[in-house]
C-alpha cells in the first residue's frame, strides 16, 4: 500500500514539475517572439513547418530517386496499395497489394514491434515462389485475402508475384512511399 502511495506522489510531483517547465518554455518562447521582427517570425514559422514536413519531403525524394535511376526496381505506394515494377521511368508491371499496418510479431517467446515499411529497402532473398525477404524485416508474400496482412509486410496475389519473381534478385531496390 505504501509503495502505491509513494509511486502516486512521485508521479504527481513529476507531473507538476513538467507542467511548470512547459509553462516556462511557453513564456520564454513568447518573450523571444516578442523581440523578433516580422521577417524573423516568418522565418521561425517556416523552420518549424519544415520540420513537420521533413518526412513528406523524404518520401518525395525517394519517389523521385526511384523514377530517375535507370535500374530495375520496385515502387510500392503504401497508401494506395499499388506495386510498380519500373525501369528507366517505364512501368513494366502494376499489381494491387496490401501493406500490413504497424503491429507486433512473436519471436522466440517475445514480441517485437514491426512498423509498416517506408523508405528504401532491398531484396535480401527470394524463397521459393511465395516469399521475398526485404531488408529491415519486411516481406513480400502471396496469400489468400481472407487472412489479415502480416504486420510490416506486403501481400499480393499469386499470379502477380509469380510474374515479377524472375526479376527479383538480391540487392534490387524497393521504394516504399
Amino acid at each position: 500500500m505504501r509503495l502505491h502511495l509513494w509511486t502516486f506522489l512521485a508521479a504527481l510531483a513529476a507531473s507538476a514539475a513538467l507542467t511548470w517547465r512547459a509553462s516556462e518554455y511557453q513564456r520564454e518562447t513568447s518573450a523571444l517572439r516578442a523581440g523578433m521582427s516580422g521577417i524573423e517570425k516568418v522565418k521561425a514559422d517556416l523552420a518549424l513547418a519544415s520540420d513537420a514536413k521533413r518526412l513528406q519531403v523524404m518520401m518525395a525524394l525517394a519517389v523521385r530517386q526511384a523514377r530517375t535511376t535507370g535500374d530495375l526496381h520496385l515502387a510500392i505506394a503504401v497508401d494506395s496499395g499499388v506495386l510498380h515494377l519500373e525501369q528507366h521511368g517505364a512501368i513494366l508491371r502494376t499489381a494491387p497489394v496490401e501493406v500490413g499496418a504497424d503491429g507486433w510479431q512473436r519471436a522466440a517467446g517475445d514480441s517485437i514491434p514491426i512498423a509498416s515499411p517506408r523508405g528504401v529497402r532491398r531484396v535480401e532473398e527470394v524463397r521459393g515462389d511465395s516469399l521475398v525477404i526485404l531488408t529491415g524485416g519486411a516481406t513480400l508474400y502471396r496469400d489468400v485475402a481472407t487472412r489479415p496482412v502480416r504486420a510490416g509486410s506486403v501481400r499480393m496475389g499469386a499470379a502477380d508475384l509469380q510474374s515479377i519473381l524472375p526479376n527479383l534478385k538480391a540487392g534490387l531496390p524497393v521504394y516504399f512511399y
